[in-house]
């Protein structure tokens, strides 16, 4: 089970097939998606909550594997919008 501390959220990417066709399309100049599940936050986390879906700076997350999924890591200030 992950669990975040402080101010870190954690998030699964969301397909970038699902927003395109609502008319929202963010990607980076390597054309990857930033658009997230929020599925872990922080003890001192107040902007998001878990289920939420937002757009991060791709920058400061940094990438973790755990028991075989992709995750994000990064702290609230990266997160640009929830949508």
């Amino acid at each position: 089970m992950l669990r975040c501390i402080g101010k870190n959220i954690i998030l699964d990417s969301v397909s970038q097939n699902e927003y395109e066709k609502n008319g929202i399309i963010v990607k980076t100049n390597t054309g990857s998606t930033l658009i997230g599940n929020v599925v872990c936050i922080g003890n001192e986390v107040v902007e998001v909550k878990v289920g939420d879906k937002v757009i991060y700076s791709e920058k400061d997350a940094k990438k973790i594997i755990y028991e075989s999924n992709e995750y994000y890591v990064l702290n609230i200030k990266d997160i640009l919008a929830i949508i």
